[in-house]
């Protein structure tokens, strides 16, 4: 029995110290490695999450920012290189190769492969204190029955954009009871609305997707008085920029932060 427990006790422990050096080619799992992961585990992340659109984590100064090269990860000698669906595929094989240990995380684009995306990260890092319960409480959230007493959305982005069916913007707004207008008038995936037809459809919430900086409210509120008076209200919410690179650390902050929004906005009938 002692002989098991020790074999069993060197296992984990070739396990952990097999990934003490962690390595990624993508610009989410950068993000997640930065957020949820010790700063001496982590090796190197893209040359994009030097940039402070897409990190909001410090950036751990002895960290070398890749640019998808195979040859760059060579001599850091990382024991664990992380690679998405599509992108890098080349540096990821030539790594492969030569006897290096990439494995690829699912992308996410939906609530179902944001679980998904959780679960083989949580297979891949072990236990990992964050990742566990960012995936508990989305789990947990995801359960809950879909409220009926329902409000309208409507997402607003740069350039007019705005979110149809067929998006994880759209599923977050469902989940949370709120029937997303651009859906109900057709629009697929993304679509362009102008202020003019924002202000038709009425709206209980007007959800802001910036991509330039104040363009939430700097921008919408100058443009027209019936928007203005839709965030002096507080009838707004904003979306983190994290949904549209890296939805694994913010959904669900942003569906249960919707949740009480559409509550608030029902109890104010």
């Amino acid at each position: 029995m002692k002989k098991i427990f020790l074999l069993t006790l060197l296992l984990v422990t070739q396990q952990a110290t097999a990934q003490n050096r962690i390595a990624s080619l993508n610009l989410c799992l950068d993000q997640i490695l930065l957020n949820w992961l010790p700063p001496q585990k982590i090796a190197s992340v893209t040359w994009l999450s030097a940039d402070d659109h897409y990190r909001k984590a410090p950036l751990p100064k002895h960290v070398y920012l890749n640019r998808g090269r195979a040859e760059e990860l060579l001599r850091l000698d990382p024991d664990l290189i992380l690679v998405g669906q599509f992108g890098a595929q080349r540096a990821a094989a030539r790594l492969r190769n030569l006897g290096f240990n990439v494995v690829a995380i699912p992308d996410a684009y939906s609530l179902e492969q944001l679980l998904d995306q959780l679960s083989a990260l949580e297979k891949t890092l072990g236990h990992n204190a964050p990742l566990e319960k960012q995936k508990r409480r989305l789990e947990k959230l995801l359960v809950q029955p879909v409220p009926r007493a329902r409000a309208s959305a409507l997402i607003l982005s740069a350039n007019n954009i705005t979110y149809g069916s067929g998006m994880l913007e759209h599923q977050l707004l469902e989940r949370a009871g709120f029937a997303n207008l651009a859906a109900k008038q057709g629009v697929e995936q993304l679509g362009r609305v102008s202020l003019e037809e924002v202000v038709a459809a009425q709206p209980d919430l007007l959800v802001l997707y910036g991509g330039e900086k104040d363009f939430a409210i700097a921008h919408l509120a100058a443009r027209h008085p019936v928007l203005k008076n839709y965030i002096d209200s507080g009838r707004v919410y904003t979306l983190p920029a994290e949904l549209g690179f890296c939805p694994a650390l913010v959904a669900a902050d942003v569906l249960q932060q919707l949740t009480e929004k559409r509550k608030s906005l029902v109890e104010q009938r």
